[in-house]
């Protein structure tokens, strides 16, 4: 039987590949990728890495680690699509390779790291987003660090001070929500009855450490613009929370578990083996790593669950979890004389996977601006911003990828009235319009203000307009 440990680098490689064969390739999509990467770019050019910028105006939203990561990788590799991908897959891989050593932590087993690594780097979601210029996987890798240095901290308690570093760095990157990371601490420790770990130095000095990051950040920005810096990121949050109008379909209470019935095949019956396991155990004995696992899970789909907008992306977090569990169950029903087999077939159909992934990239995105953000900016004076209609619900994603692909700013016009509106009061605006809001707004508004418009650039689903 081949030594196990040299299927490590096999799956590490086979990962890296997987992750990065294709970030050149499709564009960002709008929202959140075109979202930060514009952030990072305003960053990278002007130089100031104490203030974030959105549009022109001053964004107090977010913390910052992530457009940080972002702006660094444009001054390295320059301003484009695989720069601004490339620091979260750079954290997806990393991810990856720490699930095995924390499985290998918390088990001592090598073909169960193995396992659990494999699942991870197999799961298509997780793979999917670890593709996107988006902070959920960052978040991931902090957050996952955290947990595993936990664990060490549990034989080797100066390891609870260096925590605080991941943990910090979770808070820097999706604020409060890196507090989960400490209330899953906290629970497993109390459940397994671990109270003077409780009142360890360490740990205190761990959680310290955390909460100075966070805190550095937001004074400076209250020492720069004062309590609206507060203010803002608490609407933010509390947005997220409870929103007057959520995004249709995703706002029930089955969404996560529609979501993993979804995403998380063939994995999912093992998930559900490795749950009933690890339960079973917790309950009977308080096994220690079973608890951990449970109670990372439930720490994380429990209050997610309860937010008024329920992305299955929100709950990245709990994939590494969600891998050493479906790896218990792999182990259970793998025969030890099968696995070596198991692993060439799972590493054969991965070469072929990313020779697949070569040969067919996914779909290009963006398509639609990239085309018309240059006639865009060629059309539009130095200072004007680009106006912006597409669609009649508020949809801002093109608009987003133009502060992402175009060099201008952007309004987005409220409906077709507010958009007639503002071309009749303005001299050369430029104007990016869907096609069907077009043929509306030829219908609606006086043919003295459309007849003025001339079409500069056409795309399959755009228009750009230039009023004359």
């Amino acid at each position: 039987m081949q030594n196990p440990k040299t299927y490590f680098p096999l799956l590490a490689v086979l990962s890296a590949l997987l992750l990065f064969n294709s970030l050149h390739r499709s564009g960002l999509a709008g929202y959140d990728d075109a979202f930060f990467a514009h952030q990072g770019k305003e960053m990278a050019l002007s130089g100031d890495w104490r203030n974030i910028h959105f549009n022109g105006q001053l964004a107090f939203e977010y913390p910052p680690l992530f457009i940080w990561l972002e702006a660094a990788s444009f001054r390295l590799l320059g301003i484009n699509d695989f720069a601004a991908k490339l620091p979260t897959a750079i954290c997806g891989l990393a991810t990856i390779v720490l699930v095995y050593f924390l499985t290998y932590e918390l088990t001592g087993q090598i073909w169960l790291s193995l396992f659990a690594m494999l699942v991870l780097a197999s799961t298509q979601f997780f793979l999917k987003n670890a593709t996107h210029a988006m902070s959920d996987v960052p978040f991931t890798f902090f957050f996952t660090l955290a947990i595993f240095l936990y664990v060490k901290g549990l034989q080797k308690p100066m390891c609870l001070v260096y925590l605080g570093v991941p943990l910090g760095l979770t808070l820097l990157t999706r604020s409060v929500v890196g507090l989960l990371a400490v209330g899953i601490i906290v629970t497993h420790l109390v459940l397994t009855k671990r109270y003077e770990f409780l009142r360890s130095p360490w740990l205190a000095l761990g959680l310290l450490l955390a909460i100075a990051f966070p805190a550095a950040w937001y004074g400076l920005q209250f020492h720069l613009h004062g309590a609206e810096v507060l203010q803002a990121h608490l609407r933010f949050v509390t947005s997220k929370i409870h929103v007057a109008s959520a995004p249709n379909g995703w706002t029930t209470a089955f969404n996560y578990p529609i979501a993993l019935l979804k995403y998380y095949w063939p994995w999912l019956p093992f998930l559900f083996v490795g749950l009933a396991l690890q339960m079973r155990a917790m309950l009977s004995s308080r096994d220690s790593v079973a608890t951990l696992l449970i109670v990372w899970v439930l720490l994380i789909l429990v209050p997610f669950s309860f937010a008024q907008t329920r992305y299955p992306r929100y709950i990245m977090a709990v994939f590494p979890a969600f891998s050493i569990l479906s790896a218990m169950a792999l182990d259970r029903l793998i025969p030890e004389v099968r696995r070596d087999l198991f692993f060439k077939f799972a590493c054969t159909v991965g070469a072929l996977a990313v020779c697949l992934a070569f040969l067919f990239p996914p779909k290009a995105r963006a398509a639609d601006i990239r085309s018309l953000a240059p006639i865009a900016d060629a059309n539009c004076p130095p200072g004007q911003r680009v106006l912006f209609y597409t669609y009649e619900n508020g949809r801002s994603d093109f608009q987003w990828q133009f502060l992402w692909y175009g060099q201008h700013y952007t309004d987005l016009a409220a409906d077709l009235n507010d958009l007639a509106s503002r071309v009749a009061t303005k001299e050369n605006t430029t104007v990016i319009i869907d096609k069907q809001s077009y043929e509306k707004l030829l219908q609606q508004v006086a043919a003295s203000i459309t007849q003025s418009w001339k079409v500069i650039g056409e795309s399959e689903n755009l228009l750009c307009l230039r009023s004359e």
